[in-house]
């Protein structure tokens, strides 16, 4: 039997031409297998498509050397091509097309409609994991034998009858088993959503301090650990499915947030997470999109509190210390955006230019602060935001009755300035805000994505200090 596609059907464009899957890719390695399964088929020929980009890799039974027909069968041209997202376009056989649609594996392409091409044309989704590239193997041979006139009566035996359980039932995660212990990918048990909370499957998310605090067991007697612990602050994916007693959110809806659960158990870097709807959680706008969103909540609103704690007044001159990464980046323009002088701590070179383009009046290196900052603000400044670095040097700049923000909770040893410590909230109203300004181009977030299976690479990178924000794709 063909088993049921996981989760909800990825966004296309609707449009006959191009016809493209806009979220949901496939992993350069699933694309790449995906590929040589194609090359791989007896006797085609492949190359830059003719019907489509030419960056989709055409499937042909020859060599094209003149007028051709394309989807056409019986032909011997383009019965299939693969887009760079790794989705598919190709011809099956009439019989299939009502199955793999119903299963939620494909869905007719528009270019149907038209009475001078086959009904038969559809768009198969691309495959995010192994299991779903076994079927997208399956589906691509059925085409092929479908091009070549052969047999296509019988489902391949390579799809198990039991596979739409299995898909249902194990989600994909970045996790780790016990104290000390690396993480890696798992396979673990869909969570289901209690009285209040919602089942989000999972599209984006992205590496946060915190993450390392919670990898390192810095947060023993702070949060419970359910292991296996799955990583991962930030989210951004659609509603799968509702808990007891929730309004506000309906299936389909595309939401982000901040994983505000008790305990230390659930996580962004996995294909599923249930949330509770009080908090950490809003609707995404229509202009802005998942990676953006997976990136956004926890970085953005501890950048706000801070910024709303010491409330720099025009004109005001504000020390963002700590100012190239997620918070720091975030911070920088919503304070030189009420008017502030924005004196920002970067390593020359790149990281200068960086903070220069947030909207930074002055860029110091975090190595010689004090005399840094004091040969732009010799009186001092009138707030601080320490996000990183040396909080004592960085509070002895402050004027006298300046305040102090710390997202590290570090508490300077003033009496004569006013200390907040933050911990992010992220409400509903200010998830809404931020998301609001960050589609209307408002914030800026320089973002480097990886894919989950590729989560080694992003901790390498956001621990050797990634400008802006790092990125994982579920």
């Amino acid at each position: 039997m063909l088993p049921s596609r996981r989760g909800l059907r990825p966004t296309t464009t609707g449009r006959e031409i191009p016809h493209d899957q806009l979220d949901q890719f496939s992993p350069p390695a699933i694309r790449d297998a995906l590929v040589a399964a194609a090359k791989g088929l007896d006797g085609v020929f492949v190359g830059p498509s003719q019907v489509s980009e030419p960056a989709s890799l055409a499937v042909r039974l020859r060599q094209p050397n003149g007028p051709w027909e394309a989807f056409l069968h019986p032909s011997r041209d383009e019965f299939a091509h693969i887009h760079r997202a790794g989705f598919l376009h190709l011809t099956v056989p009439g019989p299939w097309v009502a199955p793999l649609i119903e299963a939620g594996w494909a869905e007719p392409h528009p270019i149907g409609r038209r009475p001078e091409w086959p009904d038969t044309i559809i768009m198969l989704y691309a495959p995010r994991d192994e299991a779903e590239l076994e079927v997208a193997i399956d589906v691509l041979q059925i085409s092929h034998r479908h091009a070549t006139g052969a047999d296509t009566d019988s489902i391949p035996s390579s799809i198990p009858s039991d596979t739409a359980a299995k898909e249902t039932t194990t989600m994909r995660a970045v996790a780790f088993a016990s104290h000390g212990s690396a993480p890696e990918v798992h396979d673990l048990p869909i969570p289901t959503p209690a009285a209040g909370e919602i089942l989000v499957e999972v599209a984006a998310s992205s590496l946060n301090g915190f993450d390392f605090g919670v990898l390192g067991g810095h947060l023993q007697g702070v949060y419970e650990y359910e292991f296996p612990v799955v990583l991962g602050k930030d989210f951004a994916g659609r509603v799968v499915a509702l808990g007891e007693g929730v309004t506000g959110f309906t299936a389909g809806d595309r939401v982000f947030g901040v994983v505000m659960r008790p305990t230390l158990g659930q996580g962004g870097f996995a294909q599923y997470l249930a949330v509770p709807t009080s908090i950490g959680v809003a609707h995404i706008p229509d202009a802005l999109d998942d990676d953006t969103a997976g990136a956004l909540a926890l970085a953005a609103t501890a950048a706000l509190n801070a910024v709303d704690a010491v409330a720099p007044q025009p004109g005001e001159t504000v020390l963002i210390a700590g100012a190239t990464g997620g918070v720091g980046t975030i911070a920088t323009q919503l304070a030189a955006a009420r008017g502030a002088t924005v004196i920002a701590t970067a390593r020359p070179g790149e990281a200068t230019e960086y903070v220069l383009g947030l909207g930074t009046a002055h860029a110091v290196d975090f190595t010689d602060l004090v005399a840094g900052v004091r040969a732009v603000a010799p009186n001092g400044v009138d707030a601080v935001l320490h996000l990183a670095g040396d909080g004592t040097e960085a509070s002895s700049l402050l004027v006298e009755g300046g305040r102090f923000a710390s997202t590290v909770h570090f508490v300077p040893q003033r009496s004569d300035i006013t200390v907040t410590a933050i911990m992010a909230d992220p409400d509903r109203a200010t998830l809404e805000l931020l998301a609001s300004e960050a589609a209307a181009g408002l914030l800026k977030l320089t973002l480097t994505s990886y894919p989950l299976a590729e989560f080694s690479k992003a901790f390498a990178d956001f621990g050797s200090g990634k400008l802006g924000k790092v990125g994982i794709r579920i």
